[in-house]
């Protein structure tokens, strides 16, 4: 009887140990279904032999973070991802949420972000480590155009004032694994300073980039945005290093206007000329939010594009490079901003060398409650050169240049949207979004293939987004 009584104090007591420790778990995510109609994306309706008819397919994902809270200084976070796929396929195929009969390639939840986050002991200093989102400084577009995406990195940030903070951090973005120098790594600072009326966030950001990464391994990578347009494969290291500077300003001290806007340089350096790639962007937006019914909001953004240079073949490329970037948009059609999973182009990558200037009028509330529109005028036209075309690069091909989404200085392109969403409770928003684009090009100008020559594309997108 005694060894039972003793044992059962021991139980009790792991219990109670084990119940004091345990973190608080807090889960938040974003599950949406989305169904798509598209036509004429590629812009080849006229181009014999292309797929060209209407397209339709519906899409699902669901990502959920979970936050296991020990207090209010520390905490681990892990995000998970289900899909994005059609359905049909992979994830999504018949019979495929059968774990015994399909292979767990097909259908499986993937850790999108596993990080752990907490505050040095009686300081301001806050340290997050692991994998987790990474975006640097942006006032306009919803995310910078050089680096927001997923990596592994360690991130320290604090305040030094009242009105000034630092942000450092360090990052791997590749590593082709022991005894080899395929790697890319990122050295982040930013210094953050806000005061009444505005806010100002300078930064910068170094890429050591290893002599074992060519172009061809970057080629169809998350981060072949660094490949120049004739980017080549060299003996003696593709890539010797790249670096970033930029700020991003935001201005309310006129409210209800308030301005945003954001200059961004990067280059990318090689012993080659031919892999060199240096590139800037500007960006700017006016909102006006004293109306109570809708926001207007005028903007124009700027990215320097290839010049007759770079067309000679050994030429280094003289658009903007991008580690990687996920959340940038204007409009919701060409330039990505879809509200739900595959109704945008988004072809980051290749659109880069372009100026556009547009109207968006957003949150229009409309008749009925929780109703309301987003309209987006734009209007864009390239800044590469019209003979960019005329080079080739490793794998036979122009990196990052492609019909139907890059821009030369002759081509316009034209986007119409107008979306609507509907609460229809405060976590679940049911959308329609319509699209319209109009590209104007000429097939001398796509190495004289029949039926390149712009033309129309549309989409309707709808579905429904439960956000908890």
């Amino acid at each position: 009887m005694k060894r039972l009584i003793i044992l059962a104090v021991l139980c009790a007591f792991v219990l109670s140990a084990a119940v004091a420790s345990a973190a608080d778990i807090k889960a938040s995510g974003a599950w949406v279904v989305e169904a798509n109609w598209n036509s004429n994306w590629a812009f080849n309706k006229d181009v014999a032999g292309a797929s060209n008819g209407a397209a339709f397919a519906v899409s699902q994902r669901a990502t959920t973070t979970f936050e296991f809270i020990a207090n209010e200084n520390l905490k681990g976070v892990l995000q998970t991802r289900y899909g994005t796929e059609q359905w049909g396929q992979k994830s999504f195929a018949i019979g495929s949420g059968d774990s015994g009969t399909n292979d767990n390639t097909q259908n499986r939840i993937t850790v999108r972000q596993a990080y752990i986050d907490f505050n040095w002991p009686d300081t301001t200093v806050h340290v997050r480590a692991g994998y987790q989102g990474i975006s640097l400084p942006a006032a306009f577009g919803g995310g910078s155009l050089v680096l927001d995406e997923e990596i592994g990195a360690a991130v320290v940030s604090g305040s030094m004032t009242d009105n000034v903070g630092y942000l450092v951090g360090y990052a791997r973005a590749a590593d082709g694994g022991a005894n080899t120098n395929a790697y890319i790594d990122a050295y982040v600072a930013a210094l953050p300073m806000s005061f009444e009326g505005f806010s100002f966030a300078p930064f910068g950001m170094y890429a050591p980039i290893g002599d074992a990464t060519t172009a061809t391994s970057l080629i169809g990578s998350k981060m072949q945005g660094l490949a120049a347009n004739n980017a080549t494969d060299v003996t003696d290291g593709s890539f010797d290093n790249a670096y970033w500077l930029g700020a991003a300003f935001t201005m309310d001290l006129f409210d209800p206007f308030v301005l945003m806007a954001d200059v961004n340089y990067g280059t990318v350096k090689s012993s080659r000329s031919q892999n060199d790639r240096s590139g800037w962007l500007f960006d700017a937006a006016l909102e006006y939010k004293g109306f109570d019914f809708m926001t207007p909001e005028l903007f124009f953004v700027y990215t320097s594009g290839e010049d007759g240079n770079s067309s000679k073949g050994n030429g280094s490329s003289e658009r903007m490079p991008v580690l990687a970037a996920q959340n940038w948009a204007i409009g919701s059609f060409f330039f990505g901003g879809d509200r739900l999973l595959m109704g945008s182009i988004q072809e980051t990558n290749d659109y880069m060398g372009f100026w556009a200037l547009g109207l968006s009028l957003k949150d229009i509330q409309s008749f009925a409650e929780g109703l309301t529109h987003d309209v987006h005028l734009i209007y864009a036209r390239g800044t590469n050169d019209k003979n960019s075309l005329d080079v080739t690069g490793a794998g036979g091909s122009n990196h990052n240049f492609t019909y139907g989404r890059s821009l030369t200085e002759k081509d316009t392109l034209y986007e119409i949207d107008f979306n609507t969403g509907y609460k229809l409770y405060d976590e679940l928003t049911l959308s329609l979004d319509l699209g319209y684009l109009n590209l104007d090009t000429k097939e001398s100008r796509w190495n004289n293939v029949s039926g390149m020559k712009g033309g129309d594309a549309w989409k309707i997108s709808t579905g429904v987004a439960y956000k908890f």
